[in-house]
């Protein structure tokens, strides 16, 4: 579906509700996943099931469930955080269709692609109303380049804030996302104390797993190892694109104990909570990195 959301000359302007203009702004995935005949409201079999057009409306969420299947969600909620990653589900349509699952939808195009689907995920999985924003500036005159939250989510008291990447291998190029953990919650808390902070990964999600893992792919090259090194050591807590929409199918199909304001707040409040991954939450204690199922 096609979203709204509103722009704000800087972050303490979202905080406190001052958007620089009343005109809303819409946002949407549909013309680039095309699983959405927006015409008819009618799933199309290039849907690859990413629950960002279910969450509009029931009448979407039950057209969605006719789609999938009546257990669809509740499956993959039920597969979620359990010890193990999570498969996720392929569109029924393989031939000519570039964007087959959520991992490949994720590793491009981030202002296009990850950052507008997470968006609609967090702006819906709340317990409270909230206003959506994206590329929110944030000014810090310790750095030369002024910088742009890539995802903001406020309640009437909490901030969630996500900056987005498209891959490990996209967060590790340049190591950008280590400046920038710096730099905004720097200016976040000028503004407010209650907020969570997460580094978003899309693209293959095992690549994310510690080099202890039986499922790690990002051991060539160190990539791993050296995700680990930057994460604990600069203290950025981060998810991954298939852990969200995980969250989002317990949400939908548990309820509010798996909203955003509850419980990415309360699991990242934990300072031994590092990541959260499909499989579980990811860990950190005297030295040892594990995954815990939920």
């Amino acid at each position: 579906m096609i979203y709204k959301y509103r722009k704000y000359k800087d972050i303490d302007s979202f905080v406190n509700n001052n958007p620089k203009t009343k005109k809303d702004e819409d946002y949407t995935i549909l013309f680039k996943c095309n699983g959405l005949d927006y015409q008819s409201g009618t799933f199309t079999n290039k849907c690859f099931g990413c629950l960002f057009c279910a969450l509009s409306d029931p009448t979407m969420l039950q057209k969605f469930k006719a789609f999938w299947g009546e257990d669809f969600i509740k499956e993959y909620a039920d597969k979620a955080f359990a010890g193990t990653p999570v498969t996720l589900p392929n569109a029924k349509q393989s031939i000519k269709n570039p964007t087959k699952n959520l991992e490949l939808f994720t590793r491009v195009d981030e202002t296009t692609n990850i950052q507008p689907w997470a968006s609609g995920l967090v702006n819906h999985m709340c317990t409270k109303p909230n206003r959506i924003s994206m590329e929110v500036p944030v000014f810090n005159m310790d750095y030369d380049r002024n910088g742009r939250l890539d995802i903001c989510s406020m309640t009437d008291t909490d901030l969630l804030t996500m900056e987005s990447k498209i891959s490990l291998d996209d967060a590790l190029k340049d190591e950008r996302f280590i400046e920038q953990r710096y730099k905004y919650t720097i200016e976040i808390e000028k503004s407010t104390s209650n907020y969570t902070y997460l580094t978003l990964l899309g693209g293959k999600e095992t690549d994310l797993f510690p080099v202890s893992s039986p499922y790690c792919s990002g051991k060539i090259g160190g990539k791993s190892e050296r995700f680990y090194s930057i994460v604990i050591d600069n203290e950025i807590p981060f998810i991954s694109a298939t852990a969200l929409w995980c969250l989002c199918c317990r949400y939908l199909a548990y309820g509010d104990d798996y909203a955003w304001d509850v419980f990415l707040k309360d699991t990242f409040s934990s300072s031994d909570c590092i990541g959260l991954l499909s499989s579980g939450k990811v860990i950190y204690n005297n030295g040892n990195i594990s995954i815990v199922p939920f």
